[in-house]
């Protein structure tokens, strides 16, 4: 019984002593990486199929309530290995800009950061071989203190020096009231093309000291950070209602509705898919050959606003509960090689594929390559049974997708909209999050 007292204890003092390092670890991280930005990033080419979303629903964007008991995070990816290689996380708190805050682990986190990913399971009944990890947040290791943004980053070392994957979600107070509108653009020249947003704040019955400066708003269209609009400042207050800027500063391009396919079966094609050749290694996904249309006139379709999901329509879910078919999914779904085609005469310099899957950035893995015989773009991509969007995209010149070529806008296009009040008093000194909005924008105003 001493012993095993003893042993209890002496775990309890090592688990102390490590937890010790890793916070002064990441201090010194927090120190070295102070003008860093965190973003969402995949650094491990056999990490693949990596999302985060709220209670197993992958077209949602990654918020939650800070007293919100009964809603939590996954974090699920796949490594595409037969063997599970170990996996280590930390959360860490940021400013409105997406740079780490001053703030020390223990004013953001009850526990531990750093424990390992324990929970995965191992692909069954695939061709390609794979893991899936699964990762909730809040857990018994990790209670969050307080609000703002986050970046959950994942590791392949016990010290956390190499990171794999990084994604970001943000925790709510839900302390006033947002109200966003769509609204006619003030530029008639962009009247064709974006959108306007009209936001207000009610401020009920918080009480802040210097509304104009402590405030700001950031608008992320459909869950993409790359063309966000951030630190956007009041107009003006009228009593406890706060106005935001709607001349012209709250407009984003609207883009197109997205282009599609769905290989939640392998057994028959669907919608945009061509052909489906499965063999003794695997499967091939041919795609219907695409066309660019910036100067062609909008086309309403349903879409799922640039995300994807997971799902396989190949077999027999174990239960009959409504949520097993897409939890089996995610270890019985297959890899398939996906060939995009895009139709050019024109051999531009740089085409991608770019979707959530690519976290909005062109990697190189998802670079078309130029074919003069067949007169146009191909690439062929390794993604899993689901549900997928996309865009083409060309390089712009800050390096980030440019769709204006390739996909062009439409004032018309249904984007999902979502809007964060962000509040940084000067007492606290670090950004708080005291409403979130998701909006649907349907078509014109």
């Amino acid at each position: 019984m001493y012993m095993r007292y003893l042993m209890k204890n002496m775990n309890n003092y090592l688990r102390l002593i490590f937890s010790a390092f890793i916070l002064l670890f990441a201090s010194s991280m927090s120190a070295q990486d102070a003008d860093f930005v965190y973003e969402d990033r995949v650094y491990d080419e056999l990490i693949r199929s990596v999302q985060i979303y709220i209670n197993n629903q992958p077209a949602l964007v990654p918020i939650i309530g800070l007293n919100s008991g009964f809603r939590s995070f996954t974090l699920r990816f796949d490594e595409m290995s037969d063997d599970a290689n170990e996996y280590f996380y930390r959360v860490v708190h940021c400013d409105r800009n997406w740079k780490a805050s001053d703030l020390e682990e223990i004013e953001y986190i009850e526990g531990f950061n750093g424990e390992e990913i324990q929970n995965y399971q191992f692909s069954t009944n695939t061709y390609v071989d794979y893991v899936n990890f699964s990762l909730t947040l809040p857990n018994e290791d990790i209670q969050f203190r307080i609000s703002g943004n986050y970046i959950l980053i994942v590791y392949d070392d016990e010290v956390m020096t190499n990171p794999v994957i990084m994604r970001r979600f943000m925790i709510d107070e839900e302390q006033v009231q947002l109200f966003t509108d769509l609204q006619r653009v003030n530029d008639v020249t962009k009247s064709n093309s974006h959108q306007q947003l009209d936001v207000k704040v009610d401020l009920g019955e918080m009480r802040i000291g210097d509304p104009m400066n402590e405030l700001s708003l950031s608008i992320v269209q459909n869950n993409r950070w790359d063309n966000m609009i951030n630190n956007s400042p009041p107009k003006f207050i009228s009593r406890n209602r706060v106005n935001f800027d709607n001349t012209g500063k709250l407009a984003m391009a609207a883009g197109k509705e997205f282009r599609q396919f769905d290989i939640r079966s392998l057994q028959y094609t669907t919608a945009y898919v061509s052909e489906i050749d499965l063999h003794d290694q695997g499967t091939n996904v041919l795609l219907h050959t695409e066309k660019p249309r910036a100067y062609r006139v909008y086309r309403d379709e349903v879409d799922f606003d640039g995300r994807y999901i997971v799902q396989n329509f190949d077999f027999q879910p174990s239960s009959n509960n409504v949520n097993s078919q897409s939890n089996e999914s995610n270890f019985n779904a297959d890899y398939a090689d996906v060939s995009f085609a895009l139709k050019m005469n024109q051999n531009l310099d740089e085409v991608y594929v770019v979707g959530a899957f690519t976290d909005w950035k062109l990697e190189e893995v998802y670079k078309m390559q130029y074919n003069n015989k067949h007169k146009g773009y191909h690439v062929t991509i390794p993604m899993k049974q689901g549900v997928y969007n996309y865009l083409f995209a060309t390089k712009g010149a800050d390096g980030k997708p440019y769709y204006d070529e390739l996909e062009g806008d439409s004032e018309e296009t249904v984007n999902f909209y979502t809007t964060i009040l962000y509040y940084r008093d000067f007492i606290q000194q670090y950004d708080r999050i005291i409403d979130t909005q998701q909006v649907i924008a349907i078509g014109k105003y």
